[in-house]
């Protein structure tokens, strides 16, 4: 069996992928994972990924190529300024599966302009179960749909001709797509099953600070970058965020926000330990040798697979607003 190539854009997606991989043995040496430079510390985490053994890292800067080429042979255009400008070139013989979670990435195109035949897998914990699948249903709207099906362009969201297969937690329930077509791959089942070994690993990989050994009954407020996404300023997403945890926090205040919020919760919170943003919440579910009393987010699905607290409460931004 030859080496799987799993592409990652998020920590949470290099977590999946390093488990996968280990369970997934190789007689030719290490699977491959590709880092987007978009993920959270890369070089630092790939060091450590490539010093566990399980698989050795490329990191691609894909903000080296954002274009896109249109014209005869365009794909193959594209794909040689790709490989020219970001210093990676994809060998379809030497991989036996291609695992990509955002193929609405430059990488994802790059996979589509080399004929890749990749496997999409969810991008967040359920995401194919999600309510809202208005960018699959937009994109199968637009006036071009029928000729990018036809390869001219690109298709993202599981729809490009060159996906062979789309991961679901539960493809029974996934109404997007064609039963052929998904594959149910449960990551919920996955998180559940791991062995003390492979929890090590994943400490090794994303705990690089020691954290408290005891907080009977904390609260875990897990924040997302409302002023990234430009809803609001930073100073009313403060005062949301401290509204927020004066209403709903018991004991010790833990805070592991969205690895795209820069927000200085240590002097927001002075008394909170503060977890790294790096992190993938999931790790929570099984380094801690303790459970949260309550998990508080806001207008996030961070919860949905989130197992560590005894109770879980999930606020829509509207809800967190009002609060102020």
């Amino acid at each position: 069996m030859k080496p799987n190539l799993y592409i990652c854009h998020t920590a949470y997606q290099v977590l999946i992928d390093l488990l996968r991989a280990g369970r997934c043995a190789c007689e030719n040496g290490p699977h491959t994972m590709v880092l987007s430079a978009s993920v959270p510390d890369t070089a630092a985490l790939a060091a450590r990924l490539d010093a566990a053994g399980v698989v050795k890292t490329v990191i691609v800067d894909e903000t080296k190529w954002p274009g896109t080429v249109t014209g005869p042979f365009a794909h193959q255009r594209a794909a040689r300024a790709f490989e020219k400008l970001c210093g990676w070139k994809f060998d379809r013989a030497a991989y036996e599966n291609v695992y990509i979670h955002n193929d609405w990435s430059v990488l994802g195109r790059y996979m589509q302009d080399c004929r890749a035949g990749y496997i999409l897998c969810e991008d967040t914990f359920g995401s194919t179960l999600g309510p809202d699948q208005h960018l699959v249903t937009d994109q199968r709207a637009a006036a071009d749909f029928a000729a990018k099906q036809r390869g001219k362009g690109y298709l993202y969201w599981g729809d490009s001709p060159w996906c062979v297969r789309i991961e679901s937690e539960d493809a029974a329930k996934c109404t997007l797509f064609p039963a052929a077509r998904m594959v149910t791959d449960s990551k919920a089942i996955l998180l559940e099953s791991l062995t003390d070994a492979e929890k090590a690993l994943v400490r090794r990989i994303f705990l690089t600070q020691p954290l408290p050994e005891k907080a009977d009954g904390a609260t875990l407020l897990l924040p997302r970058s409302f002023v990234a996404d430009g809803l609001m300023t930073q100073g009313q997403q403060d005062a949301m965020l401290k509204a927020v945890a004066e209403k709903y926090a018991v004991g010790p205040l833990f805070i592991k926000t969205h690895p795209r919020d820069t927000t200085d919760y240590k002097a927001l919170f002075p008394d909170a330990t503060v977890l790294e943003r790096t992190m993938p919440s999931e790790v929570l579910n099984f380094c801690l040798p303790f459970h949260f009393a309550r998990a508080v987010t806001v207008q996030s699905f961070v919860l949905r697979g989130f197992t560590a607290a005894d109770e879980k409460i999930h606020l829509t931004l509207d809800e967190a607003k009002k609060l102020v």
